[in-house]
């Protein structure tokens, strides 16, 4: 029979758990305070839940069980990595020691403000950079984590609830790491004048990440046999990340994508001094391996920039550019999620919706030319007085997204075509 007796000033909690085992608990706390206590080990041993302190799991052994139990069999490898390194930095240095039961929503809103106002030090070369404060991303990727992991110990009943889910996410920063910055984004006459100075083996692959947005773990782990010459289509099947081939991330990657007839005719070109490899890739080393990231960048793009004169960016930011373009001729956003292989509109929206142009009073036109119909066609002089009201304002939607985000209008000579199938 469960009891409660005080022993010297204190509280003492005397109960069997769910084996049958005899447990004494002591408590400095008020007599109200240790019938509730007591009420919620009954409660736990009721369920079977009760763990005594003793047996109580710890963080790190958690932490050990979730990456071998769970990421090493149910996660991609490149996400798998992301997992390990954010638990080894920033978890548990943090929870090491600690009783998994023992977290509160309390403890993770303290955890979060130790990342924000920790010091990083970063090396490059011989130089070290003191930044302060994590990211809020990571911190919001962390924080996503250890609600995964304590979920996890919860279905094994290490847990009786999970506090992770009691804390809300921090705001995200004001500029969104995965918008495009407005420095970053190509024009059409910076593109020209990058693929001018693009020197072999590396034109063709510029030439293709900017005409089809396509990822650079995508293009290196492109195969000849991907390419429909037929349809001027190329299928996006695999990626090649970290020194191997995977599958891509969701269905959504798997994609059909439309190549311009300048494209094609660089392919086939291409294709007749392309090295041969086991692989059949379209984009090889110089022996007819993979080729490595890294030489991508230092060997090919980066030299390219700096011939043409043009600021430092990213690789990614050509899937960017080609993601503008789109946005500048006006092709709906849900073809641009299917050609940039989003898995939804709403990931779309996010990252690009800030460039689309938004018109309220156009919008409010098309909705009156529906109800009330089409307003009567001009004639003459005055036709010609609307077609240029109308270049004017064409000119006036651009002139906004080349001041917002360094767009210009698609120059003659250049252009992105897509498949409509």
């Amino acid at each position: 029979m469960a009891c409660i007796r005080k022993r010297r000033n204190k509280w003492v909690l005397d109960y069997r758990d769910q084996h049958g085992a005899r447990r004494w608990e002591t408590v400095d706390t008020t007599r109200k305070d240790a019938e509730h206590l007591l009420a919620q080990r009954l409660q736990e041993i009721g369920k079977g839940e009760f763990q005594s302190q003793r047996d109580q799991m710890t963080f790190d052994e958690l932490s050990e069980s979730y990456k071998s139990g769970h990421v090493a069999v149910n996660v991609r490898d490149n996400t798998r990595r992301d997992y390990e390194t954010n638990i080894r930095l920033y978890l548990v240095p943090y929870f090491t020691g600690v009783k998994v039961r023992t977290i509160t929503p309390e403890m993770i809103e303290a955890f979060r403000r130790h990342l924000l106002e920790k010091e990083i030090r970063i090396k490059r070369g011989e130089k070290e950079i003191v930044k302060k404060g994590v990211g809020r991303r990571t911190i919001n990727k962390c924080h996503t984590l250890l609600s995964a992991m304590l979920r996890y110990a919860l279905r094994y009943r290490w847990l009786s609830y999970n506090p992770a889910a009691e804390v809300r996410k921090l705001r995200a920063e004001a500029e969104h790491p995965d918008h495009p910055a407005e420095d970053n984004i190509l024009m059409p006459s910076e593109v020209r004048r990058l693929l001018e100075k693009a020197e072999d083996p590396w034109h063709p692959i510029l030439l293709m990440a900017v005409s089809t947005g396509m990822r650079q773990g995508e293009l290196l782990g492109l195969q000849w046999g991907d390419i429909d010459w037929t349809t001027k289509q190329v299928h996006v099947r695999r990626q090649y990340n970290s020194g191997r081939f995977s599958d891509l991330k969701t269905k959504y990657s798997r994609r059909k994508i439309g190549l311009p007839d300048e494209l094609i005719h660089e392919l086939k070109k291409w294709k007749l001094r392309c090295p041969k490899g086991e692989h059949d890739l379209v984009f090889p080393n110089g022996a007819g391996n993979p080729e490595n990231h890294g030489n991508l960048l230092r060997r090919g793009f980066y030299p390219a920039l700096r011939r043409a004169g043009l600021r430092h960016i990213r690789f990614h930011d050509l899937r960017h550019t080609f993601a503008s373009f789109l946005i500048a001729k006006n092709v709906h956003p849900k073809r641009i999620q299917a050609l940039l292989g989003h898995s939804t509109i709403k990931v779309t929206m996010d990252v690009y919706g800030h460039l689309m142009n938004e018109d309220d009073n156009d919008a409010a036109e098309k909705v009156a030319d529906l109800v009330f119909g089409s307003k009567p066609a001009a004639s003459g002089s005055k036709m010609v007085a609307t077609d240029e009201k109308a270049d004017r304002e064409l000119s006036q939607v651009l002139e906004k997204m080349v001041a917002g985000v360094g767009i210009e209008p698609t120059t003659r000579g250049f252009s992105v075509r897509c498949s409509t199938n």
